[in-house]
């Protein structure tokens, strides 16, 4: 280091970390060289040039993480690294610079780790969780058609529960892998027409809605937006089957949708009992439905949780206007 900047850098680092061993080394090689530590590491180059500044930024330890923060002073690099101009060079400055760099430093390597953490957790809920439930699932379908209700009737009930709540343990499953996949990798947006998306779910759900005697109102033409088809058919699936399962007796929605600055906004209003406005912020959390739910309608409350989080995902939003005995409205906004 310079005259200038050592003495700055020391008493800096001191401030900022009084318990930490403090190494001085001449070459960015001869800091690789030292090997890793368990603990945090910050590397400080004074004035370095473009051929040691991409050297000190490559470094990963024995876990595959980057080994260490670095901080350079002086130097045209901001790109590569936090980089403090001679002009700014003051303790106090440099001190917060240092704490500062070595947290980020920690977060980045939490947030890899929690990454990885992710990707296994999918995986293992995937494939280890998803084959038994589906075995139960089977298992009591087969059951169900071999006993016969009328003899044996308290068995045949029991039978039921397990296929219904095998079934919604197949749900949930899915559901959670889908968003820690989702969360670790996410795919780049493309353009997609809402409309296609629309009419997929709504043959998904035919079935459902001549049970419930439920009908649509639909416009003439739907847009093209910037976004991911799989996320907005989770969205759609969700909005719509919250019609089916919350919009009364043969339930009548109309959807709706305009331009809005540099997105588009849907509309997706119900004609059924509504959500106290004191319930309303509940209705997005994980496994809640609100007190005055219609719990006979089945789900587990992981439906709108998951369709706001895609609408976040994508850039949009998604909100709920509704009053008790009223209908409701989802309005879910999304780039172009």
């Amino acid at each position: 280091m310079s005259p200038a900047a050592r003495p700055l850098a020391l008493t800096a680092a001191r401030d900022a970390f009084p318990d930490a061993e403090i190494i001085e080394v001449s070459t960015v090689e001869e800091a690789r060289r030292r090997g890793g530590t368990p603990r945090s590491e910050l590397l400080v180059l004074a004035e370095p040039d473009a051929g040691s500044a991409a050297q000190a930024i490559q470094p990963l330890d024995a876990s595959g993480m980057p080994r260490w923060a670095v901080v350079m002073l002086g130097g045209d690099l901001a790109d590569l690294a936090e980089t403090v101009p001679r002009e700014d060079w003051n303790r106090p400055l440099l001190a917060r610079v240092f704490r500062s760099a070595l947290m980020q430093h920690e977060l980045l390597c939490e947030n890899i780790r929690l990454q990885g953490d992710l990707k296994s957790v999918a995986r293992r809920i995937s494939h280890d969780l998803y084959t038994p439930v589906g075995c139960i699932y089977t298992s009591s379908h087969v059951l169900k058609v071999i006993l016969s209700a009328e003899e044996l009737p308290s068995i045949a009930v029991m039978v039921r529960n397990i296929e219904d709540s095998s079934a919604e343990i197949s749900q949930i499953v899915e559901r959670v892998s889908f968003v820690l996949r989702a969360t670790v990798d996410a795919p780049a947006p493309v353009s997609v027409d809402v409309g296609i998306v629309v009419a997929g779910v709504l043959r998904q759900l035919e079935g459902k809605m001549k049970e419930a005697g439920a009908t649509l109102a639909l416009p003439a033409s739907w847009p093209e937006i910037s976004g991911v088809s799989q996320w907005l058919h989770v969205i759609w699936w969700n909005l719509l089957g919250n019609v089916l399962k919350h919009g009364g007796a043969r339930p009548e929605a109309r959807l709706t949708w305009t331009g809005e600055g540099d997105g588009y906004r849907f509309s997706i209003t119900d004609r059924g009992p509504g959500v106290a406005p004191r319930e309303q912020w509940s209705i997005f959390q994980p496994f809640c439905r609100g007190r005055s739910a219609d719990v006979t309608a089945g789900g587990v409350g992981l439906g709108l949780a998951l369709a706001l989080r895609w609408a976040r995902l994508l850039g949009g939003t998604l909100t709920l206007h509704a009053g008790q005995g009223c209908g409701a409205r989802f309005r879910l906004t999304l780039p172009m």
